[in-house]
């Protein structure tokens, strides 16, 4: 039983860290600890190596050194590559949603914009991130395709602190596109929907390849 909490723990300390890098609570770059992730989290330190171990071989977390283990910066290779899996798969789920949504999805998905919108206006640039992340993937509930959700959750622990990083740096505005989307929701415009959503990632494209190229600068 002792056997099979640990698994259970290991489990769910990893689907919290994943968490953690999806919606860009982690940043580019960043150092993890063992110990660290342990105090934080209130646990020992087994479960926690056990899910730091998965998310090395996801490729969310790399490890430079025995005691350096951090969040990666993706090259523009792999940004790009990635940007342009979501751009298809994001827009499909869009296009999809707008075929499929009802009024309580539609209530959702606005009820994201407006927080997201008032939390960037207010300055609180991580809760802004968390709430774009929150709506691109209930947009892709919306849709009823659990699979692509689970295709696109593995694509977003790569890019989730990136994406994050960016925007909290830049405190550029994350809803326009969002709102254009909801509204072809409602309309029941699929092309539309699946438009502004390559265009939402399309705008970030550019800023986001200064922020990669920001930490080569840096080092």
């Amino acid at each position: 039983m002792a056997e099979i909490n640990q698994v259970s723990l290991g489990d769910a300390i990893y689907q919290r860290l994943s968490q953690d890098l999806v919606s860009g609570k982690l940043r580019p770059n960043e150092k993890v600890t063992i110990r660290g992730l342990a105090e934080r989290l209130g646990t020992s330190s087994t479960p926690v190596r056990d899910a730091v171990q998965r998310l090395l071989r996801d490729e969310a977390l790399e490890q430079r050194s025995m005691r350096d283990v951090r969040v990666p910066v993706p090259t523009k290779a792999q940004y790009l590559e990635i940007a342009s899996i979501r751009r298809e798969l994001e827009g499909f789920a869009a296009s999809r949603a707008a075929e499929m949504v009802g009024p309580k999805e539609i209530r959702r998905l606005n009820q994201i914009v407006e927080k997201n919108e008032a939390a960037a206006k207010a300055g609180r640039w991580s809760q802004a991130v968390k709430y774009n992340q929150e709506f691109h993937f209930a947009l892709v509930e919306g849709a009823d395709m659990p699979i692509l959700l689970a295709i696109l959750s593995r694509l977003w622990l790569r890019m989730g602190p990136l994406i994050a990083g960016y925007y909290a740096r830049e405190q550029v505005a994350l809803v326009r596109h969002h709102q254009t989307i909801v509204a072809a929701c409602e309309n029941r415009d699929p092309a539309a929907a699946a438009a502004a959503m390559r265009a939402d990632i399309d705008d970030a494209k550019e800023g986001i390849i200064r922020y990669i190229e920001s930490f080569t600068t840096n080092d």
